[in-house]
């Protein structure tokens, strides 16, 4: 199954993952090696430019550089390195303990800004990794389609969706859930007052993550290609602290790492069992899938994913 390498950003992993000075990352084709230096964390492209050795396994570190582990070369970090053979470095935002690597900084979108601010205000919490054998666009894609809610999450109602523009190049996908279908504790008294209703706004940073809240509550989803047909989904969440400004009870939080799992197990049945090259018969009511993938078209403006996967910085 062919994948897409959209230019924005991915969630590549969490920061209890990596454990390692250097470790191997993959976008999709694309190698990718991070470098872990105190707390502060580094992406860059992991072929080497000389002879294409994957510098991340068997490479080790030494001042601004990685010792190629085939010919020993010394291989700049960044294209600013005054080393012979160089690497290009990509952006890295680590916030809340989640880890996310930028492959274009012309689709920055905000994400930065959206995440520490959030992390100022709210409990972010690493959630859950799944693994879906289906396109990475799909996950994000999906929040695009409100007859799916029905259907295969069994809402009652379908909610009320529409999109508009957002301030930094990213895309807001705004509406209204109803309590009925969100019987959790974050929502206490839903069965009894089930006409309420849920405020949902979803800032959609690129066609791979996401960040959405539903009523006080914020869920990060991220989608990574692994470059083998299948995608690696990652969700976290943000809650507010209570009224007496003490962190959300942890029953909350897993309730809604819980629901969140339960509603991506439910779409597994689907986009696991789904032609994704099929022709599709889209109908008026697709609307909003439609703008979504002209969105992720914006993400293709560069170089293809064959390219990336093998550029590197060239000798000096």
């Amino acid at each position: 199954m062919p994948q897409h390498l959209y230019r924005g950003w991915y969630q590549v992993g969490f920061e209890r993952e990596i454990r390692d000075k250097v470790t191997p990352l993959r976008i999709g084709n694309l190698r990718l090696l991070l470098v872990k230096q105190e707390n502060e964390f580094g992406a860059y492209n992991a072929t080497c430019p000389h002879r294409g050795a994957h510098l991340a396994f068997g490479g080790t570190l030494d001042r601004g550089a990685i010792i190629c582990p085939f010919h020993g070369y010394r291989i700049g970090l960044g294209s600013d390195s005054d080393c012979q053979f160089k690497t290009p470095r990509y952006r890295t935002l680590a916030v809340g303990g989640l880890l996310f690597v930028l492959l274009s900084e012309r689709h920055e979108n905000g994400l930065t800004r959206l995440l520490e601010e959030l992390n100022a205000t709210h409990y972010l919490v690493p959630g859950f990794t799944m693994t879906a054998q289906a396109p990475a666009e799909l996950v994000v894609e999906n929040g695009f389609d409100p007859a799916h809610f029905q259907s295969v999450h069994r809402l009652k109602r379908r909610p009320n969706l529409k999109l508009s523009p957002g301030d930094s190049g990213e895309l807001h996908l705004s509406g209204t859930f109803y309590a009925e279908a969100f019987e959790t504790a974050w929502h206490n008294g839903a069965v009894q007052d089930a006409g309420t209703e849920m405020q949902f706004l979803a800032q959609v940073i690129s066609p791979n993550v996401c960040v959405s809240r539903l009523g006080e509550n914020t869920v990060i989803s991220g989608s990574t290609p692994n470059g083998d047909g299948s995608c690696t989904i990652r969700v976290s969440v943000a809650a507010p602290a209570t009224e007496d400004g003490s962190p959300p009870s942890q029953q909350a939080i897993r309730a809604l790492l819980r629901d969140s799992k339960l509603a991506y197990e439910q779409d597994l049945v689907i986009w696991e069992n789904r032609i994704h090259d099929a022709p599709n018969r889209l109908t008026p009511e697709d609307d909003l899938i439609l703008a979504f993938q002209k969105f992720c078209m914006r993400f293709e403006d560069e170089k293809s994913a064959a390219n990336e996967a093998h550029a590197t910085c060239s000798v000096r």
